[in-house]
């Protein structure tokens, strides 16, 4: 098996077991967190259009929207959360959520608004 096979094995491989990793149970405590943490900014719906959204500028980040899911990955939303949104309210959550919290509003943000691969 050439290198660049085994390379490419091990990617799918590793991508596989990532998902594998966001259970309906992990998702259903990121929803939880999302509701409690989220929602007053994001909405219930995640439509960016939650009870605080009229007094921030920029508007919170609209999870139905498809550009905004355009290459994107766990990892980049993972450290908008962690780390927060320079230039935005988007707080970080680095202290507040614990890193498998963190991990579950990750898994649920991408279950839940994240289109389907055409």
């Amino acid at each position: 098996m050439s290198a660049a096979l085994r390379g490419l094995l091990a990617v799918c491989l590793l991508a596989a077991t990532a998902r594998a990793a966001d259970t309906p149970e992990k998702i259903a405590h990121g929803k939880d967190i999302f509701g409690i943490r989220c929602s007053p900014c994001h909405g219930e719906t995640g439509g960016g259009d939650g009870p605080a959204a009229a007094a921030i500028n920029p508007k919170p980040r609209n999870f139905h929207d498809p550009a905004f899911w355009r290459g994107r990955t766990p990892d980049q939303v993972r450290l908008v959360i962690k780390g927060g949104r320079p230039g935005t309210l988007m707080a970080p959550f680095e202290g507040v959520l614990s890193e498998d919290d963190i991990d579950a509003v990750t898994a649920y943000l991408f279950a839940t608004f994240r289109p389907a691969k055409p």
